[in-house]
């Protein structure tokens, strides 16, 4: 994984057969598992973390459980150690999981599907930028579900590629659905350059990358049923 200019987008299906056992996950992700009530859970929690630490694992040459994860300053998943070139993000919802991994550019991915009777229309006059306002609110209502969920996982791709809180994402304009932009950010700590893009996602929801930089990248989409490691 050498190429700055291309994300590698792991698709993990929770639900299917074990994306990774319970020994591949570490100290943190183990203790968590105590956290959930129910079975389905704790498997789909198991199946997500140890497709991560299985990917990073085959690119570092170590065992899942011997990755060495750390949590930046604001909680950011990271690489510890001396090489930390290879960037990360995991996105997981009803039952699917989202990897997405990049070499020497800061990466976010997000994975949400649309939510019936969410207040969509108020929540967007609240929270959005005026230019996001208009937008989703243009479309014909049976749209806009949708819409505003492709635009939801774009500030949230881009807010988990920084480190940052969605407090500060949900006011970023980050361009319009289905369109890759390049956004330049001036709050701290999302300032930057960032290129955000749909990208495929499990029927009934949507999906998005967040890549530092403002450089053009090409995504290679793995189904990890039939690639994984």
């Amino acid at each position: 994984m050498a190429d700055t200019d291309q994300v590698h987008l792991w698709h993990i299906d929770l639900d299917g057969p074990s994306a990774g056992p319970e020994a591949a996950l570490g100290p943190a992700e183990s203790a968590r598992l105590a956290c959930y009530t129910h079975a389905s859970a704790r498997a789909r929690h198991t199946a997500a973390h140890g497709a991560l630490r299985g990917l990073l694992g085959h690119a570092l040459g170590l065992a899942p459980a011997e990755v060495p994860i750390r949590r930046g300053p604001l909680g950011k998943p990271e690489l510890a150690g001396s090489d930390r070139s290879l960037c990360f993000s995991l996105a997981h919802a009803r039952g699917h999981a989202l990897v997405a991994l990049a070499t020497g550019r800061a990466v976010g991915v997000d994975l949400d599907h649309v939510r019936p009777g969410f207040p969509l229309e108020a929540f967007v006059r609240r929270y959005f930028p005026a230019p996001e306002q208009d937008l989703l609110l243009a479309r014909p209502p049976d749209e806009r579900p949708l819409a505003f969920v492709e635009l939801w996982t774009r500030k949230e791709a881009l807010v988990k590629a920084a480190g940052a809180r969605m407090a500060l994402g949900v006011g970023q304009e980050v361009g319009p659905p289905g369109v890759t932009s390049v956004v330049r950010a001036n709050r701290p700590p999302l300032r930057g350059t960032w290129t955000v893009r749909n990208v495929p996602s499990p029927p009934g929801g949507a999906a998005a990358v967040a890549l530092a930089g403002g450089r053009p990248y090409r995504v290679v989409v793995h189904d990890w049923a039939t690639e994984a490691p």
